[in-house]
């Protein structure tokens, strides 16, 4: 009997592992939130368990300081396989702007 308990709970690990992994659904996902000056809009990327690329499409920003924002913040969220990454100083706006796009297209890849 305890056998049995033992395999059951084996499987049902297992079994909860590999849907844990799946957060999900695969895709490409496009989103725009407000940036400092004007709309940012992003693509996010994501297999079965990760953003596997963020990019963005459009932004009215200007030019030096997303870019900054840009090339910190991406890879860092890509990193964290999250938004919950700190805001670049100087550049609030658009820091907020990207992270509230990219969080938006992720909360559709998990609908």
């Amino acid at each position: 009997m305890k056998k049995l308990i033992i395999a059951v709970l084996l499987i049902a690990l297992v079994v909860g592992g590999v849907f844990a992994q799946q957060r999900f659904r695969r895709g490409t996902y496009t989103a725009t939130a407000q940036g400092y000056e004007g709309p940012i809009t992003v693509s996010v990327t994501v297999n079965a368990s990760r953003i596997t690329a963020i990019v963005v499409d459009s932004h009215g920003d200007t030019g030096a300081f997303a870019n900054m924002v840009f090339q910190t913040l991406i890879p860092a969220m890509i990193e964290a396989q999250s938004t919950d990454v700190d805001v670049l100083s100087g550049a609030t706006g658009t820091s907020t702007g990207l992270k509230a796009a990219v969080q938006d297209a992720i909360d559709q890849a998990r609908r």
